[in-house]
């Protein structure tokens, strides 16, 4: 039986004459541009069993394994090759990416086109392949995906016709791979006035997190936007929603009762509004309006007197989860 990349050992204190390293090589790479593929492997092994970081025997083995159909063997080369350096570095990357889609590890394969993109690496003649490599590998992950996703489901009058609980479990339980695939049911999913507010929310936070690239319009309550998924703010990490917070903790920093129940309302709402953060009000008014609507639970009043409408934003939010929930 064959040896296998993962059996190599360094020869230690063994003499090898520098002429046989460099025979070995021509007569791999040699085979190699005869498409010999068999014999190139076995050439190219046996220099690595010399010199296991020998870059140019690396790239030749990798490729070998590659056009063998050993894919799985030829990604763990890979990856040792890029560790030390490629002597093509581009080329390796091109074979690495299709390596990973040939194993199906389409994000990983997204995640170094988008990085080879993003650092402006690719020469101008090169760009336009790698863009058609992103585009292929995406379509490969979409029918992937597919095959083990009931794409129904998701059509939106099917969808909607599910209880909102089961249209938020439907949501998370989406493997990753499918967002791509499932992009405009989701987006129009979103869209629907009658879809559920918090299945909307995760919808975006998935979308966004994958760096899905889509515009879509949005509507919760009154409020109504067009924002790209790119581009939406991070409900934790979103400097808006930290100053509400501190005038929160500020204010009420006597009475950590009160200030857990403001807080733990606040947080249901930010999820329940994203990507909306109270947009037309400033800091200050909304952590009042807060801090005076959990004062009402307790003594029956309201102290609002300036804007009716964000007591009627929160009534309305509370009444939302009651509705859904009961």
């Amino acid at each position: 039986m064959r040896k296998k990349y993962r059996d190599l050992k360094r020869m230690g204190n063994v003499i090898v004459f520098p002429t046989t390293v460099d025979r070995l090589l021509s007569e791999g790479m040699t085979f190699l541009k005869e498409e010999k593929n068999d014999e190139a492997r076995d050439s190219l092994y046996q220099v690595l069993t010399y010199e296991p970081e020998h870059a140019a025997a690396l790239g030749g083995y990798t490729y070998c394994l590659y056009e063998l159909g050993e894919f799985e063997e030829a990604l763990e080369v890979c990856r040792e090759l890029l560790k030390i350096g490629p002597i093509h570095y581009l080329e390796t990357m091109e074979l690495y990416i299709s390596i990973l889609m040939q194993v199906r590890e389409f994000e990983e394969a997204e995640k170094m086109i988008e990085l080879l993109i993003e650092e402006k690496v690719l020469p101008e003649e090169r760009l336009e392949q790698f863009q058609q490599l992103r585009d292929l590998n995406e379509r490969i992950a979409a029918n992937v995906s597919t095959e083990k996703v009931d794409a129904s489901m998701y059509v939106i009058d099917t969808f909607l016709a599910l209880h909102p609980s089961e249209q938020e479990q439907l949501i998370l339980d989406l493997p990753t791979t499918s967002y791509q695939a499932l992009k405009k049911k989701l987006l129009a999913i979103i869209e629907h006035k009658e879809a559920d507010l918090l299945t909307k929310t995760y919808i975006l936070f998935m979308l966004h997190q994958e760096k899905i690239e889509a515009e879509v319009n949005v509507q919760k309550f009154n409020y109504k936007g067009t924002f790209n998924i790119s581009e939406l703010p991070d409900p934790v990490n979103n400097s808006r929603i930290q100053k509400i917070m501190a005038i929160m903790e500020e204010d009420l920093a006597k009475d950590p009762t009160r200030l857990e129940l403001v807080k733990e309302l606040f947080e249901r709402h930010i999820y329940l509004l994203y990507p909306f953060v109270w947009d037309d009000y400033d800091e200050i008014e909304v952590a009042q309006a807060y801090m005076d609507y959990t004062e009402g639970l307790f003594t029956g009043l309201s102290s609002f007197n300036e804007d009716e409408k964000l007591l009627e934003l929160i009534q309305q939010a509370e009444l939302w989860f009651e509705m859904r929930n009961g």
